[in-house]
């Protein structure tokens, strides 16, 4: 259901996820700026304002693929939000960046406000930003205001920002077993050249650290490869039971230790397999099957 009206931003927002919010003022001169006509669509799950300059039937192809994402999450982790999500859709890059948007990236996700924020892009590249930024929103919803590690809130965003349809189904449903990884060339050639980031510098990385532009590609990237590798090898419940241990504990190392063992005991040998698990992959082919 559709309805026009007038909506003052209420977001604060960084580029990071979770982030500190901006001081109270900022919100204040954000509210000022700006003044633009909204719509809104409700989708079972989810709730998002669009600028009325976006059309009705693009938003709700995102409102769409919001829904057949978030299937793939309760799906793998078993946990549906209590109540709705919230999505914010920009058309202009001036009002995106206003409330905090980085003209570098195409969308992100505010803890402090709840909502997910993207612009306007040609739809084959908006997709995978939904798919992004969504899994970061799910994520706050699931475990709740704990510190999450960065590399590996943002390995899992990769993973599910790479899912891909079923062009062979009838229903062209996102299947999990279809994952793009381009990703990976970089961390493999970084492997075979011995530049990759040690895991135990990874598992320690700071969101400012993970942004530096120098080395961001390879964090993300990087990241994205050792949650593929743990997807891959245990089917989804590596990531599951370092969600639930960072739930219950709110802590990241209690959860490093679901994944590598107590005090890390086991990291140099998982390290080991999993550059050898990168070095056999095909990246070739953007299906998730080896060779």
């Amino acid at each position: 259901m559709f309805r026009t009206t007038a909506l003052f931003l209420l977001l604060v927002l960084s580029a990071g996820i979770f982030p500190a919010l901006p001081a109270q003022e900022k919100i204040g001169k954000a509210r000022a700026k700006i003044k633009i006509g909204w719509a809104e669509l409700n989708t079972k799950n989810y709730k998002i304002e669009y600028e009325a300059a976006i059309p009705a039937q693009t938003a709700h192809k995102i409102g769409q693929e919001l829904e057949d994402i978030l299937v793939q999450y309760q799906n793998l982790f078993r946990f549906k939000p209590s109540k709705k999500l919230l999505v914010r859709f920009m058309d202009s890059e001036n009002t995106y960046e206003q409330v905090g948007g980085n003209p570098r990236m195409s969308g992100f996700y505010n803890p402090g406000s709840g909502y997910l924020v993207i612009k306007q892009l040609p739809f084959y590249e908006l997709v995978p930003v939904v798919y992004h930024e969504a899994f970061h929103q799910y994520l706050h919803a699931f475990v709740g205001d704990v510190r999450i590690p960065i590399w590996f809130n943002e390995g899992m965003a990769v993973y599910f920002e790479g899912m891909q349809r079923d062009e062979k189904s009838k229903t062209r449903g996102l299947n999990p077993n279809l994952i793009k990884r381009g990703k990976i060339r970089m961390v493999k050639d970084a492997v075979n050249t011995r530049t990759q980031i040690p895991l135990e510098t990874l598992l320690k990385v700071t969101h400012e650290e993970f942004h530096d532009k120098e080395n961001e590609s390879l964090y993300y990237s990087q990241s994205f490869a050792v949650m593929y590798y743990f997807m891959q090898l245990s089917r989804g419940k590596a990531a599951i039971n370092y969600m639930k241990e960072l739930k219950k504990t709110g802590d990241p190392e209690a959860a490093n230790a679901k994944l590598f063992g107590k005090k890390m005991k086991n990291l140099k040998k998982i390290e080991s397999h999993w550059k050898g698990y990168i070095r056999k992959l095909d990246t070739r082919l953007s299906g998730s099957k080896k060779k």
